[in-house]
């Protein structure tokens, strides 16, 4: 990857490094923490997008709907291996990740996921995240993390559109007590 290229995904990386750590620190329970680390699946990300970063397309939609493709199947993967070890031999490695692999990520981006991974504000987030109902939770994780469409979200969620948009309005002002807050959640 050239210099310019690898400067772009640094740049797209450090905006949408937040909400993928705020989501995996959501996702990854209490329960699984011994097995899943959510800054080792954060570097874990970082290191799938920064390899196929040249097979991003801006015209396809936004960088970070495209990274959190890219986190939802390293979840989906992380989480399958941690059932198989639960259930046949003690893990040989957090999350089963290929550590060795991250060694090709510019030290910037290895920077980004530690800063991110210490961020008080960001563990205040999550703490208000984990407190909301059921709904709102996954609301503020499909729409304002991830940034999917109020209509995908009405279908998970059972409501129509309007009402999709109508709760994530007022979810929003809740959450604008803290600017921070606001800009995690799209």
């Amino acid at each position: 990857m050239d210099r310019s290229t690898a400067a772009s995904f640094e740049l797209l990386w450090s905006e949408a490094a937040p909400a993928v750590y705020a989501w995996f620190e959501i996702h990854v329970r209490d329960a699984l923490r011994a097995h899943l680390d959510p800054e080792d699946a954060l570097q874990e990300v970082a290191c799938r997008a920064f390899d196929s970063f040249e097979r991003f397309d801006p015209a396809a939609g936004p960088f970070r709907g495209w990274v959190f493709g890219i986190a939802r199947n390293v979840l989906y993967h992380a989480l399958q291996r941690v059932g198989r070890r639960l259930n046949v031999a003690p893990a040989h490695a957090p999350g089963g990740f290929d550590t060795q692999a991250w060694s090709r990520l510019p030290d910037t981006t290895t920077s980004i996921t530690r800063r991110v991974a210490r961020d008080e504000t960001l563990a205040r987030f999550v703490a208000e995240v984990r407190a909301l109902d059921e709904d709102d939770r996954r609301l503020l994780l499909r729409r304002g993390l991830e940034g999917r469409s109020h209509e995908e979200i009405a279908g998970e969620l059972g409501i129509t559109p309007e009402a999709a948009v109508k709760r994530w309005t007022r979810l929003r002002e809740r959450l604008a007590s803290t600017p921070r807050f606001v800009h995690l959640a799209g």
